[in-house]
C-alpha cells in the first residue's frame, strides 16, 4: 500500500511538472516569434488532413501566426471570395507564395494583386498555395479542390525543395495538442537537420532523374500541362531561389534545367534569381530561424512578376 502511494504521489508530481512546462512554453512563445512553434499552430489552427494530398487548408478559418493574420475564404485560400464575373489568375505553391509571416497586402501575390486592379485590368487574383506543399500537392490539390474556378492563368511558385517526397504527417494527438511534445519533436529534427553543405548535397540529389521525387515532380507538372492545354489555360513558371545562398547562388543549374523542362512543357519561365542577386540572408530572413522571405524580398520578387506579366495582361 505504501508503494502504491509513492508511485501515485510520483506520477502526480511528474504531471504537475510536465503541465507547468507546458504552461511555460506557451507563455514564452506569446510573443509569436518562435518560427517552429508558430508552424505548428498553423497545422493546428488551419490545417486539416487530405488522404490523397496530406493536408488542405480548412474553409473560413483565421489565426494570428508570427504576428501576421493569415485569413482563409470558403476555398481555403488566402484571397477574397472569387467572383464569378471575372477573369481568374491563380497562384498555386507552397509557404513563400502563400506569404508566410508576411502581411496579405506585402506579399508579392498581394502586391501583384494591388498593380492588376490599379491598372483596372478584369482579372481577380487568387491566392491558392498552401503551407508544407510540394509539386505532387498543389497540383493535385488544383485538380481536386481548385480546378472549378476555370483559371485563365495559372502562376506556379516553384521552390527548389518542390521535387522532395514529403511525409504524409502524423495524427498523434499529442503532437498536436502539446507545445512541449511538439518541441521535443522539433529539437530533434534540429539536431539530426542538414548543414548549408549537406543541404546544397541534398537539393542537388532531387534532381537526378532516377530520383523518385524528382519523378512524381515532373509526372504532376506533365498532368497539369495537359491539363492546361485542353482548358486553354496560360501557365507561368516561377522559380523561386533559396534565399540562403544569394551572395554566391550554387543552385543556377537546377535553375536551368527546371526552366527547359518547363519550357517544354509549354510554360514560360521566370526565374526570380535575378530580382534578390546578391543580397544578404540577413536582409531577407523575417526572424531567427526562419527562411521565409520577409516583405522587402517580396517587394522585390513582386516587381519581377509586374514586369514580366503585366504586359501580357494588358
Amino acid at each position: 500500500m505504501k508503494k502504491i502511494k509513492e508511485y501515485f504521489i510520483t506520477t502526480i508530481i511528474l504531471l504537475a511538472g510536465l503541465l507547468l512546462i507546458e504552461l511555460t512554453i506557451r507563455i514564452i512563445n506569446s510573443d509569436m516569434e518562435n518560427y517552429d512553434l508558430e508552424m505548428w499552430k498553423y497545422a493546428i489552427e488551419l490545417k486539416q488532413r487530405d488522404p490523397v494530398i496530406g493536408h488542405i487548408h480548412k474553409s473560413n478559418k483565421k489565426a494570428i501566426l508570427q504576428n501576421v493574420e493569415i485569413k482563409l475564404n470558403s476555398l481555403g485560400m488566402r484571397s477574397e471570395e472569387p467572383d464569378p464575373l471575372r477573369k481568374k489568375i491563380l497562384f498555386i505553391g507552397s509557404s513563400i507564395s502563400l506569404g508566410w509571416g508576411v502581411k496579405k497586402e506585402s506579399t508579392y501575390v498581394g502586391i501583384f494583386e494591388n498593380e492588376i486592379e490599379t491598372n483596372n485590368l478584369n482579372y481577380q487574383v487568387l491566392n491558392g498555395s498552401v503551407g508544407n506543399y510540394n509539386t505532387f500537392r498543389y497540383v493535385e490539390n488544383f485538380l481536386h479542390n481548385q480546378k472549378s474556378l476555370n483559371p485563365d492563368i495559372i502562376v506556379i511558385n516553384y521552390f527548389i525543395n518542390d521535387a522532395e517526397i514529403l511525409p504524409m504527417g502524423s495524427n498523434n494527438w499529442l503532437l498536436k495538442n502539446s507545445a512541449l511534445a511538439a518541441s521535443l519533436n522539433i529539437a530533434f529534427k534540429r539536431i539530426t537537420a542538414r548543414s548549408g553543405n549537406n543541404l546544397k548535397e541534398y537539393y542537388n540529389s532531387l534532381y537526378d532523374p532516377k530520383a523518385e521525387g524528382f519523378k512524381n515532380m515532373y509526372n504532376s507538372l506533365r498532368k497539369l500541362s495537359e491539363y492546361s492545354l485542353q482548358h486553354k489555360i496560360k501557365i507561368y513558371f516561377v522559380i523561386i531561389p533559396d534565399i540562403h545562398f544569394l551572395e554566391n547562388y550554387p543552385f543556377s543549374p537546377i535553375h536551368q534545367k527546371m526552366g527547359k523542362l518547363a519550357t517544354k512543357l509549354n510554360f514560360e519561365v521566370i526565374d526570380l534569381y535575378s530580382a534578390l542577386e546578391g543580397i544578404p540572408f540577413d536582409k531577407l530572413q523575417i526572424t531567427p530561424g526562419d527562411s521565409h522571405p520577409n516583405s522587402y524580398g517580396h517587394k522585390l520578387m513582386s516587381k519581377k512578376l509586374i514586369n514580366e506579366i503585366l504586359p501580357d495582361l494588358k
